[in-house]
């Protein structure tokens, strides 16, 4: 299938010589990254330029679209019309399927999304508002391009890390899990419905005996209980159902039951809305304490594959068997509340050399009363805990911004409105500082409250923030273990969407490969002398060293950015220079680590092919 004609491999200059290079990534390679840039911006291929020489990024990588209808906020028809589906298209025509992990956009491409089409005349929550992000909808590819609105759910994300129950539940089938999700919706359009009226009506008249949905889904969620009477998440909502139908007794009894099972959110809970007509029992207060004395950990950070599916407990699987996705961030926002094509490019080098530099720093977690700041306080002291482990030290502070720190690693921060340069602190290269609140994602001009692109003028590598009205839900923003799981090894996009369940509204933007705290795993190459051309077969055989205790379990041979083979240690690879033209060729060696970010060793020469006369 030919391409569209809005689709181009867009070719920087090079200069092409025979070199040897060996560097370390997270789990994201340059081969694992497509750069798409808006070919009719000056600033859109400028930051693409910079990027590409910056991390090595093949050309063929690289997709140009031309005559777009909108660069700022674009219906969703036209997004998958003009944008989505022609990057797809073009990945798939390239052959780049099998490698590419994420999609990075330059400047001036639309960061906002109007979803309303897809949802037509559909009743949903009012906290699912209608605008979608341009790398969520990229990262949730597969649902926007088939018009599936649950892209919106708020556990969309199974490739999120998520919170280790204190009691194993068994292995959901899918027809369970579709009943489940089923089940919350309905749940949740009609607590949405009527939430209203509830400070106008009395609680016995808030759920009438006769509706239909809410009793159907009741009964759904008791039929799962019993497949699985240690699933806590299933257990609290099924207590909140029960609340809301006043069945009190039971709802009483299956709420004890989760916090059995692991049910540790006290604050969730205590202002849970489906919960209001226990608030006055006896029993409700002392199962909140009982739900504060819980502690609880995070699944572990682990690196990405687009090839891979994603259960819903978190754990990989082959591509058929579980939702599969695609990383994707902003690379600089240029337009409207963005930053000059000058301070994006210095901010896109500052990420580059930050790589493995194990910064020494502070992550400071920042409390200070606002609901910006509490909904994501349930982590903090997990999130710091787990941090000062891994050898990087974290700070529970009061306040809005750090007070002239000079060693920021990075920062949770909930506030609508700061102002940096008055704190006296800077950041550290690498640095992940973001904020909860309603539009620090929107980038047009006159929108209220700080955006987060003051962060990256100021030193941060990436940030995010909502494109529009999102309401104070953890699942629509990073929690913080985003921290936490970029401090393992994770390159910034991992790291943003393992802490995220529900990305659909997060815009994120910077260097998607940034890794401060990557290990180092070295390749070498015997079999590929510096001093000639190169004809007939060469056998080429890698090695991985690693002073972080690092083994490959796989090489991956690419040429010129396209992957062509795969083998375990102790096998070489045969390559054929005859099946290739005479000329410039770059062969790249990709060793795969055995740790859980799969951390990725690179090897690079640029060589020259002469198989024909001399």
């Amino acid at each position: 299938m030919p391409f569209p004609d809005c689709c181009r491999c867009l070719v920087f200059a090079v200069l092409i010589q025979l070199w040897f290079g060996s560097a370390s990534f997270a789990g994201l390679a340059p081969e694992n990254v497509a750069v798409v840039v808006n070919a009719d911006s000056p600033a859109s291929v400028a930051v693409a330029d910079e990027y590409v020489k910056l991390r090595g990024i093949p050309a063929a990588n690289v997709i140009a679209l031309s005559k777009l209808s909108h660069i700022e906020q674009m219906p969703v028809d036209k997004f998958r019309e003009e944008i989505l589906g022609p990057v797809l298209k073009t990945i798939e025509g390239r052959g780049l399927s099998p490698q590419i992990d994420c999609i990075a956009y330059s400047a001036d491409l639309p960061t906002a999304i109007h979803v309303e089409s897809d949802i037509g005349q559909q009743k949903l929550p009012r906290t699912l508002t209608p605008v979608a992000s341009i790398n969520g909808l990229t990262f949730l590819h597969r649902l926007t391009m088939v018009r599936d609105i649950h892209y919106l759910d708020l556990n969309a994300n199974l490739y999120a890390r998520r919170v280790v129950a204190n009691s194993a539940d068994s292995q959901w089938k899918p027809d369970e899990l579709q009943t489940y999700a089923e089940a919350i919706r309905r749940l949740d359009e009609e607590s949405a419905r009527r939430r209203p009226r509830q400070e106008e009506q009395p609680v016995d008249a808030l759920w009438p005996a006769n509706d239909k949905a809410l009793f159907a889904a009741v009964d759904a969620l008791i039929e799962l209980k019993r497949a699985h009477p240690q699933s806590s998440d299933l257990l609290y909502n099924l207590a909140c159902a029960l609340a809301s139908i006043d069945r009190p007794t039971e709802a009483v009894a299956t709420l004890k039951d989760a916090v059995r099972a692991g049910w540790w959110d006290h604050r969730h809970a205590a202002r849970d809305p489906d919960l209001r007509s226990l608030r006055d029992l006896p029993e409700f207060k002392p199962l909140l304490d009982e739900m504060k004395s819980l502690t609880f950990e995070m699944q572990p950070a682990c690196g990405f594959r687009a090839e891979a599916g994603w259960l819903p407990n978190g754990e990989p699987t082959e591509p058929q068997g579980g939702a599969r996705y695609l990383l994707s961030t902003v690379l600089a926002v240029t337009a409207g509340r963005g930053n000059s094509v000058e301070d994006a490019l210095a901010s896109l080098r500052r990420s580059a050399a930050a790589d493995g530099t194990k910064p020494t720093g502070t992550v400071y977690f920042l409390r200070n009363g606002d609901i910006r700041s509490t909904t994501r306080e349930w982590a903090f002291e997990a999130a710091a805990k787990r941090l000062k482990a891994l050898g990087v030290n974290a700070v529970i502070e009061d306040g809005v911004l750090p007070q002239q720190k000079t060693d920021v690693a990075g920062a949770v921060i909930g506030i609508a409105d700061f102002d940096w340069p008055k704190s006296g602190s800077s950041m550290l290269p690498g640095a992940i500082v973001e904020h909860l609140t309603s539009f620090g994602g929107v980038m047009t001009t006159g929108s209220g409250q700080t955006p987060l692109t003051e962060f990256l003028r100021h030193g941060a590598a990436g940030s995010s923030g909502t494109v529009t009205e999102p309401f104070a839900l953890q699942a629509k923003f990073p929690n913080a273990f985003l921290h936490v799981h970029y401090a393992s090894g994770c390159s910034l996009a991992e790291a943003f969407y393992q802490s995220v369940t529900g990305p659909y509204q997060l815009l994120i933007v910077g260097d998607p490969l940034c890794a401060p705290w990557r290990k180092q795993l070295t390749v070498t190459v015997d079999g590929l002398a510096a001093d000639k051309p190169f004809h007939g077969k060469i056998a080429l055989s890698p090695k991985a060293d690693s002073p972080d205790g690092l083994r490959a379990n796989e090489f991956s041979l690419y040429i010129d950015g396209l992957r062509v083979e795969t083998i375990k240690p102790g096998s070489e690879f045969i390559l054929d220079t005859t099946r290739l033209a005479d000329g410039s060729h770059t062969i790249t060696i990709l060793a795969c680590g055995n740790d859980l970010i799969e951390t990725i060793g690179r090897w690079t020469a640029f060589v020259t092919i002469r198989n024909g006369a001399k």
